[in-house]
């Protein structure tokens, strides 16, 4: 979440603010003295906004200087603590009253927020700080001589001005996150401004409830007799759940049959994705598949014409400010890509590198459908690829326990052994203080580098709850910055995931999930810049995902895997680990070709409804959606295919869905060019933390990418740049040409 000249701080020492009047004996919620009890969460975040109108007050006033940049961190950085923390306080804690006492806090300082971010005053002082700023430097241009002029020119300008490098480019940033709500505009531009972004508001609120909400997404009618091949455990129960939830009476009934598999009765299923996942990959009858996957292409149908407002409404926001289209206005925003036509080079050009192969994985799929369907069936649809692909897979000669060697004690203990031979860094585990967690079974890990001390706190969150927020997710409770005392406020990260906790071992997936959430902690631990506008995962939004790709290569190599399993026989561990690389390489690469076209179409998805012309009405859309897949998908496209109903990244993303390829592409590339031939190499491990994580924001996205992998590794695209598609196509294991 990115919020204007707040951009996405986190927790300070909160326990120096006001400490007297707020500390009764423990350490409080986080470490933070001023979080008591429940409902100290509205007074913190009253305080805090009382301290920054303090702040907001001196800094329009004040002579145009550094201090102007330095003032709005400091106000961004004491809200974000209070926001962030309670955003994930409302997420996260056990508490129902905590629960709802954050939300508090976090609806009384987004208030506050968006009052600045339309502070006339304080736009105004940015511009003049950066105003002074050229001066200053247009002065020692002049005055320095010609070998001074070459330094000059690199944008630095005396250190004694107070401003540096980084000064400049929060400068900027803080500039453009003011104008893109519309501060710059006249007085009725403004109004224009503030109406539209809360009308976005409403609707994106609106469409991510609707695609999240299952109660909403009906079910369908299916026959009766349909044999279903194989049950996993739960599925009736998650169904009839659903059911439930969306006040059907009727329930889900199964009755063994032909051994293993089982015959459903007449009933409605509901179209729910785990649901409807579950018919797709274990119901044989195709006509029944087809029917429950059209049912759910069509699902939320309140999102039909919602995303066409939504999008509309974003492009004219997006005109308002300049801006030729929403995705534009996106691609604008310090990202690596730099455009959209960037970003349609890339995609067009994995697409068609990968499509011979891609059609090698359909005719699999054709063949695999005729033995089991008959010489007469239809090539694959889209309602049979989990199913037909489940069927491949289940006929491989695999070890059934390969994937049960993992627990999560082992894979923290990976984790350790890997950041300390690869960084220095050394994790502990220490005692929470008294007040501090807000769960059963938090724990509290120090990052402590050998040589530069204590590097930040990771709180690990990582067992299901009722009233925790359901996804795996890295959230920053505070950023790292430099302190006016000339110490460094160290970043304070909390991990959340959802493992069974009655289950000894970890399935891979699970051990990925751990380790990719540790790359973005990684990100923010090592980042060490000046502002904390700049720290860590604030950079650009297409390369912010590499850390976390990255970390996942090292439970997926046969190399390193031991490290994250019992290391009681060498010999014994060294096997099991070749046997689950092995399995967890053909599971990512059997139909490599085919998911990538998924993401290529998604990420092209996203480009056409915000682009300058987006669908203005539901038949438009789904004309557009037909085009895109009938061009880059192997499957024939159904002009009754919605995909973009259950999509909230529309909303979330909006024109950068598709950083998660560029991000795929750069951490498969990185991991080729210094850590292939040895992945725990300490010298290619400090050059990542220093060229690519210290750095955090606070350089060129190009400059930190051609710092690591070289300056061939991108490409000029469409007035941007784009990285070669090659590290995408090895991260799906496709071939590419020597």
């Amino acid at each position: 979440m990115r919020l204007a000249i707040i951009l996405l701080p986190r927790i300070i020492a909160a326990a120096r603010f006001d400490a007297k009047v707020y500390s009764t004996g423990t350490a409080g919620l986080f470490n933070k003295a001023q979080l008591q009890r429940p409902a100290d969460w509205v007074t913190y975040a009253q305080d805090t906004i009382n301290r920054c109108q303090l702040i907001v007050e001196e800094t329009v006033t004040a002579p145009a200087s550094a201090d102007t940049i330095q003032s709005l961190d400091d106000i961004s950085d004491h809200l974000c603590q209070v926001y962030d923390a309670a955003e994930f306080c409302r997420n996260a804690h056990s508490n129902t009253e905590w629960r709802q006492q954050a939300l508090q806090a976090v609806m009384v300082t987004a208030k506050y927020i968006q009052e600045l971010n339309m502070h006339q005053g304080l736009y105004s002082a940015v511009v003049r700080s950066l105003q002074h700023y050229d001066r200053l430097h247009s002065h020692s241009r002049a005055t320095s001589s010609s070998q001074d002029r070459l330094t000059s020119q690199q944008g630095s300008v005396p250190e004694e001005q107070g401003y540096n490098a980084e000064t400049v480019i929060v400068g900027r940033a803080l500039q453009r996150d003011f104008e893109q709500r519309g501060v710059h505009l006249d007085s009725h531009g403004q109004q224009q401004a503030l109406q539209m972004s809360e009308d976005i508001a409403t609707l994106g609120m609106e469409i991510t409830q609707n695609a999240s909400d299952s109660s909403q997404m009906g079910a369908v009618q299916v026959p009766d007799g349909v044999w279903v091949q194989e049950l996993s455990p739960g599925w009736c129960n998650h169904m009839n759940t659903q059911l439930s939830l969306q006040g059907s009476k009727s329930k889900f009934r199964m009755h063994s049959n032909r051994g293993t598999g089982h015959l459903m009765t007449p009933q409605l299923v509901p179209l729910d994705q785990g649901s409807v996942n579950g018919i797709l990959q274990n119901v044989h009858d195709e006509n029944v598949r087809q029917q429950v996957w059209l049912a759910c292409r069509q699902t939320p149908a309140e999102n039909k014409q919602a995303i066409v407002d939504f999008c509309v409404l974003r492009r004219d926001f997006a005109q308002l400010l300049g801006f030729q289209s929403h995705a534009h206005l996106q691609a604008g925003l310090a990202s690596l890509a730099g455009t959209p036509d960037a970003v349609v080079s890339f995609l067009d050009q994995a697409h068609v590198a990968s499509r011979d192969r891609a059609a090698e994985e359909y005719d699999v799929l054709r063949q695999r459908k005729k033995r089991l369907m008959g010489s007469g069936s239809s090539p694959p649809q889209q309602w049979d690829r989990a199913y037909l692909m489940g069927a491949i897979k289940a006929h491989r000669t695999i070890d059934s326990n390969v994937y049960l060697y993992l627990s999560l004690h082992d894979c923290l203990r990976g984790l350790g052994a890997v950041l300390k031979q690869l960084t220095g860094i050394l994790l502990e585990e220490v005692p929470m203080l008294p007040g501090e967690s807000w769960a059963p079974g938090v724990q509290k890990m120090l990052a402590v580098h050998e040589t530069d001390g204590e590097l930040g706190v990771i709180y690990l969150d990582l067992f299901p709850r009722q009233g925790k927020f359901g996804q795996a997710a890295h959230f920053t409770l505070r950023c790292g910055r430099q302190l006016k005392n000339g110490k460094y406020q160290t970043p304070v990260i909390a991990l959340a995931c959802n493992f069974e906790q009655s289950h000894a071992w970890l399935t891979h997936h699970n051990a990925a999930t751990l380790v990719h959430e540790f790359g973005h902690a990684l990100h923010s631990l090592l980042s060490r810049t000046h502002y904390q506008h700049l720290s860590g995962t604030r950079g650009a939004m297409d390369i912010i995902e590499v850390p976390s790709h990255f970390m996942e290569n090292y439970v997926n190599d046969a190399r390193t895997l031991p490290l994250f399993m019992p290391d009681s026989n060498k010999t014994s561990t060294a096997r099991k680990a070749e046997a689950m690389a092995k399995q967890v390489k053909q599971d990512r690469h059997m139909f490599g070709a085919l998911d990538l076209e998924t993401q290529v179409c998604h990420s092209l998805m996203d480009q056409m409804f915000h682009s300058s012309e987006p669908p203005q009405s539901q038949a438009a859309a789904a004309d557009a959606l037909h085009e895109i897949w009938s061009k880059y998908s192997s499957f024939p496209s159904q002009r009754d295919h919605l995909p973009h109903l259950r999509f909230a990244h529309l909303v979330n993303y909006g024109g950068s869905y598709y950083s998660y390829a560029y991000a795929m592409c750069l951490a498969s590339s990185v991991w080729e060019k210094l850590f292939q031939d040895d992945p725990l190499n300490r010298h290619a491990g400090n050059a990542l933390r220093h060229k690519l994580l210290r750095p955090g924001g606070a350089k060129d996205p190009k400059d930190l990418i051609t710092g690591v992998l070289g300056c061939e590794s991108l490409q000029q695209a469409g007035g941007g740049y784009m990285p070669q598609s090659d590290g995408l196509l090895h991260h799906y294991g496709i071939p590419t040409a020597a």
